[in-house]
């Protein structure tokens, strides 16, 4: 499943720069916004440390749980 992200803008002060990190930060909170089944069945959980795929669904929602930021720990790659 593809995901498209529409930004209405209509501040007509908006540059190139202030759209790329506003783009950045949705990229940031899509993963939060979306349930735990489908952050599950659009990703991948690669553990860095061990090397391997976590397949484990206890530690899958403790990385959904922590997000992105809090954990270098994990890998996240989008199927798709």
């Amino acid at each position: 499943m593809e995901r498209e992200l529409i930004l209405p803008v209509k501040d007509s002060n908006y540059d190139k720069k202030k759209l790329e990190n506003e783009i950045e930060t949705m990229k940031k909170l899509l993963p939060y916004i979306e349930s735990f089944n489908t952050f599950i069945a659009n990703n991948d959980i690669f553990d860095i440390r061990n090397h391997k795929l976590v397949t484990r669904s206890n530690r899958i929602r403790n990385a959904f749980e922590e997000g992105l930021d809090s954990t270098t720990k994990y890998y996240v790659f989008c199927k798709n």
